[in-house]
């Protein structure tokens, strides 16, 4: 049988806007991710954590994989 990847990609402005609601503005955790149609609370839980440490620049997507090798 084939697994299924229930994970979902979040852009870096719904994921801005939902932390910024609750950490900012005091919204409750789950009215910011209703907000945002975050689904995952331990996800919501590590943006705020970064975003407290590191500022908006924290949640922008990193890029990821090995880096592209230099010719010569």
């Amino acid at each position: 049988m084939d697994s299924i990847d229930h994970r979902r990609n979040y852009t870096y402005d719904e994921k801005l806007s939902s932390v910024q609601a609750h950490v900012e503005d005091g919204v409750s955790v789950n009215e910011a991710m209703k907000k945002g149609g975050i689904e995952s609370k331990s996800a919501f839980f590590r943006w705020c954590s970064q975003y407290r440490r590191e500022g908006a620049e924290a949640l922008r997507p990193k890029k990821r994989g090995r880096p592209c090798r230099a010719n010569g």
